[in-house]
């Protein structure tokens, strides 16, 4: 409940310093030629600040995030499937390797890939509450709404595996007070990360090889999409340049010393 308040007074701080600003410059500044555009700037960086802190999971503003592990090694992480044609190659890699990630899955998803879904888990990988519905929709939702779909996802998932999840992904990454209310409600913990590939966004092999690999540092958690062709060849990549520098790649649950399952 500490962080649940902690983020609304975040939120408050913010609404009462940009009150404050405007009284001060309404006070001082009313009478000169650039009076509106000091109030238009003072009203546009709080808009700005509301924007990015919603949209950057790492600021931790409206949600308390896990975005960097506390133990040495770095995580996998895949959202958005299961998909029935790129997860299964992704489960072959990591089983090659001996290598277990987090699989952070869609809810409505789950109902055509049991099977599936009980070969992530089968194989020893975790698996994340990533929504039920994953629509931009979730943003504008209600927090009771919000419930009930990561609700619904759980659920689901736990019908296959017999296991409640306490990993929480918020889709696209995208947080809200709203978000923040249901998340503890549930008893979840959000997961976030420290370096996205931006699988979704290119086909390049390269590009998004060389991307990543900058960014990897002690207790990295990386994002990708196990929906995407190109995360396919890229991963093996990843993995020997990881072995190759002594990186080493742990579970999840290991890196962020936290159970995945209630």
């Amino acid at each position: 409940m500490v962080s649940l308040y902690s983020n609304l007074l975040k939120h408050k701080l913010t609404l009462a310093s940009t009150v404050i600003a405007l009284i001060i410059s309404a006070y001082f500044y009313s009478n000169k030629p650039y009076f509106l555009f000091l109030i238009g700037g003072i009203i546009f960086v709080y808009f700005l600040t509301l924007v990015f802190g919603s949209g950057l999971i790492q600021l931790n503003y409206f949600v308390n995030s896990i975005n960097k592990g506390t133990n040495k090694g770095i995580a996998l992480t895949f959202d958005d499937g299961p998909n029935p044609i790129i997860t299964p190659q992704i489960l072959d890699i990591l089983a090659k390797e001996n290598i277990k990630a987090s699989f952070f899955v869609i809810g409505h998803k789950i109902e055509e890939q049991k099977e599936l879904l009980n070969r992530i888990y089968s194989e020893g990988h975790t698996i994340g509450n990533h929504s039920f519905s994953h629509t931009k929709q979730l943003t504008t939702s209600s927090t009771k709404k919000l419930i009930e779909d990561f609700s619904l996802c759980s659920e689901t998932i736990k019908n296959v595996i017999n296991e409640n999840p306490l990993f929480f992904r918020p889709p696209f990454g995208v947080t809200n007070p709203r978000y923040n209310r249901a998340i503890k409600n549930l008893n979840m913990m959000s997961i976030g990360w420290s370096v996205r590939s931006l699988d979704t966004k290119t086909n390049d092999v390269a590009k998004l090889y060389n991307r990543t690999i900058k960014k990897i540092s002690t207790g990295s958690i990386l994002l990708f999409h196990d929906t995407q062709e190109v995360t396919v060849e890229v991963l093996p990549k990843i993995i020997k340049y990881c072995k190759n520098n002594g990186i080493n790649i742990v579970s999840l649950p290991e890196l962020i010393n936290e159970k995945s399952y209630e």
